[in-house]
């Protein structure tokens, strides 16, 4: 049976977390406080970049001492909806189920993009749950400064920096030992360089691309990456032509290419082959509901969402047509789709802005219009390392501050 790496090697225990050490360390000495009773700070807030181990984190935490785990999305409407009864419910109450300790681990994620930040409602739910609490809570975000100040104020904030390429490299190897996959280390470090320290990306490339493999080599990297360009102009064409959903879902197998950039290449061309506007219709509605299921997937990691999205992008797509078609010239997607890839270095810096705001007591727009421009300058001298440490700048904004200077 077909099964993920990412789940099949995902820490059981702390100490197999990569590269995280000081932050384990943290959240054991916190979780010892609870067997002692109530410590001071009843909720830790687990902080950093995608893909480096944060909800894994939490899961071994629970699974090492025994806890009870009742996750939560806290971006989800429905979730909110029950934050009150649910989590609320398990922070408050023992299980019979826990062993000897008794306890229920309570992990909201996504803590940093609640549904309905315009009334705080959901902000309020999670500020009381974290004021009534008898059990440990978890809240866990990529941004912490989106979090409002109250509840950042009463959890522990952890740290999860961005993994190096040499951690990265380590645990590919430990995978590929396990799936007895030779590979070269070079074949590692070039998987590894390309997800820019998401380990979890990271692990799926290495099973996309070892799928079927005794050996992995360096010239394996290379085709795999040129043949999903050369691959995708025959695929558009056919599944313009596709005649059931069956021929257009085989199209997209055939494809090895992720399915965010799968769909971003279907929605540059395919509705500019397409003549009558109810076509036209039908097929953004198939591609918007792609979109939706892939943005589930990612924030949920409920990745089983990745088959829906497929259908509705090669067989919703397909179906959608009934009048002709016309002749065009296929082409990359389009600038609006690649300033979108560039949401996390936007993200980065929205983060940096955030934090000069407060401490400056002026607009984020003012800070990343006055104030960015210069801190890069600033880093770049000796005086730099005590503003960096003060605004609590991660690796990937220093970088980005440098870059920028």
């Amino acid at each position: 049976m077909f099964e993920l790496w990412t789940e099949k090697y995902q820490p059981r225990k702390l100490r197999e977390l990569a590269g995280q050490g000081q932050a384990v360390k943290t959240m054991l000495d916190w979780a010892n406080g609870w067997k002692r009773g109530r410590p001071k700070k009843s909720a830790i807030l687990l902080y950093g970049a995608t893909g480096t181990g944060k909800t894994a984190a939490a899961s071994a935490l629970a699974h090492e001492l025994g806890w009870d785990l009742i996750e939560l999305n806290a971006s989800d409407k429905r979730t909110l909806q029950v934050i009150r009864k649910v989590a609320g419910t398990a922070a408050t109450t023992g299980t019979l189920f826990a062993g000897a300790s008794g306890k229920r681990l309570v992990v909201l994620d996504e803590a940093d993009n609640v549904y309905g930040t315009t009334d705080r409602g959901g902000y309020r739910a999670i500020a009381e749950l974290l004021k009534q609490t008898r059990n440990p809570v978890v809240l866990i975000a990529n941004d912490q400064y989106k979090i409002p100040w109250e509840i950042r104020g009463a959890c522990l904030a952890i740290n999860f920096r961005r993994l190096t390429t040499e951690t990265i490299v380590n645990v590919l190897k430990r995978i590929c030992r396990a799936e007895r996959v030779e590979a070269e280390p070079q074949a590692l470090r070039a998987i590894a360089e390309a997800a820019k320290g998401d380990l979890r990306s990271t692990i799926n490339d290495l099973q996309t691309i070892a799928m079927g493999r005794k050996r992995l080599t360096a010239r394996d990297i290379t085709p795999y990456r040129r043949d999903r360009e050369a691959n995708i102009f025959d695929v558009l064409r056919q599944l313009a032509y596709a005649k059931n959903g069956r021929e257009a879902r085989e199209l997209l197998w055939r494809l090895d290419r992720p399915p965010d950039d799968a769909l971003a290449w279907i929605d540059e061309n395919i509705p500019r082959m397409l003549i009558e506007p109810a076509d036209l219709v039908r097929a953004y509605d198939a591609i918007s509901r792609a979109d939706i299921f892939l943005t589930r997937a990612r924030r949920r990691r409920a990745y089983g969402m990745w088959g829906y999205a497929g259908d509705m992008m090669s067989a919703g797509v397909a179906l959608s047509r009934e009048g002709k078609l016309k002749f065009v010239r296929f082409q990359s997607p389009s600038p609006i789709v690649r300033f979108a890839r560039t949401r996390a270095s936007r993200g980065v810096r929205d983060s940096i802005a955030r934090k000069v705001a407060a401490r400056c007591h002026v607009s984020s727009k003012e800070a990343r219009k006055h104030y960015l421009p210069y801190l890069g300058l600033i880093l770049k001298h000796r005086g730099g390392a005590g503003i960096a440490e003060e605004l609590e700048l991660e690796d990937a904004e220093k970088e980005y501050l440098v870059k920028l200077a």
